[in-house]
C-alpha cells in the first residue's frame, strides 16, 4: 500500500477527530486507508496546480522569490476544499 504524505495523514487525523461518523462509514481501516491514498494524491496534485496557477498570475522577476508563499497559500486554498470539512456536531470542542 503507498505511503501516505503529510497531506493524507492531516486529512486522516482530522477525520478521526471531527468526523468518526463519516469516517466509519468508509467501512474497513483497508477501505478507509485507500480512501486517504487517494485524497492525498489528490490534494498533492491540487496542491501543485493551484500553485503553479497562482505563480503564473505574478511578472516573471516575482515567481522565484515567491514561490514558498505560493506554495503556502495554494496548500490553504486546497485544505479548506478538500481537507477541512464540516465537523460533525459534538465533535467542535476536540482538538487535534
Amino acid at each position: 500500500m503507498t505511503q501516505l504524505s503529510r497531506h493524507g495523514r492531516t486529512a486522516r487525523e482530522f477525520w478521526q477527530t471531527y468526523r468518526p461518523r463519516a469516517l466509519a462509514e468508509l467501512g474497513s481501516p483497508e477501505r478507509q486507508e485507500e480512501y486517504f491514498v487517494a485524497l492525498d494524491l489528490r490534494v498533492t496534485e491540487q496542491i501543485g496546480q493551484t500553485a503553479n496557477e497562482l505563480l503564473q498570475q505574478l511578472p516573471l522577476e516575482q515567481r522565484g522569490p515567491a514561490r514558498r508563499a505560493v506554495k503556502s497559500q495554494a496548500q490553504e486554498l486546497v485544505y479548506a476544499d478538500l481537507v477541512w470539512l464540516e465537523k460533525e456536531p459534538g465533535t467542535e470542542h476536540r482538538e487535534m
